[in-house]
């Protein structure tokens, strides 16, 4: 896929829980949205109904990165559902709450198609946020604000450096980490598949990012450089 323009946008709210795909009775978060929660929230600002756009943002046509400007901290809460025929059960849901005064991400999106990437790229600048845009739930609403679009970007193989994004983990070559930095790696879904019953996960991967947000510094496959920034995305720009 050939990168020539990328839309870099913020996200931002007071609280978030992205449900991790293999947490069970205690749902558990992911620490930054996966790629299929963008794919929803890109969507969601276009008008895109729901299941229908799961090729138009396929890993193949589109690319996500992802930067915590401001992290979020994990912290569990007893919530009590309603059972069928009555009475309540008691289950454990892990929230992301402000570390600082906000949750923050910044978003670097691509599209094959500039037109898609254009469009969204005004309805960010208006506020324009079509269905709404939440924190993985529709109680944790979230805003936006526009940074930029680069329009000069370039790719660069075997780089030794600092990212300032996640990146996936088969990008890493090398890893230089101090006594401060928090790397974690965790496994997402990248893409869904519409099925009969609705929609289920069509590939994982594995991501590796910087806890409070920190450059991550070693040697990389492939970074992309956006002005004086080297980002990577959650998939490989050339191999899917």
């Amino acid at each position: 896929m050939d990168i020539n323009k990328v839309l870099v946008f913020n996200i931002r709210g007071e609280m978030a829980h992205f449900k991790k795909f293999y947490s069970n009775k205690s749902s558990l978060t992911y620490r930054v949205p996966p790629r299929t929660v963008l794919m929803g929230m890109v969507a969601s600002i276009l008008g895109c109904s729901r299941d229908s756009y799961y090729e138009v943002f396929a890993p193949s046509k589109a690319k996500f990165g992802i930067k915590l400007t401001k992290p979020g901290v994990p912290h569990f809460e007893c919530m009590n559902y309603l059972k069928e025929g009555g009475g309540h059960t008691q289950v454990r849901l892990q929230l992301l709450l402000p570390k600082e005064d906000i949750i923050e991400y910044q978003i670097f999106f691509t599209h094959e198609d500039d037109k898609v990437l254009d469009k969204l790229g005004q309805k960010v600048k208006k506020a324009e946020l079509g269905y709404g845009l939440f924190l993985g739930q529709r109680q944790f609403r979230a805003t936006t604000k526009f940074v930029k679009v680069v329009n000069s970007c370039d790719e660069i193989r075997d780089y030794q450096g600092n990212i300032s994004t996640l990146t996936f983990k088969d990008n890493i070559k090398e890893l230089n980490a101090d006594s401060h930095t928090r790397l974690t790696v965790d496994n997402m879904p990248a893409s869904f598949k519409k099925v009969k019953s609705g929609r289920k996960p069509e590939q994982m991967v594995e991501v590796c990012f910087e806890e409070d947000g920190r450059l991550i510094n070693g040697v990389f496959d492939e970074v992309l450089k956006i002005g004086e920034e080297y980002i990577s995305f959650f998939t490989p720009i050339v191999r899917d």
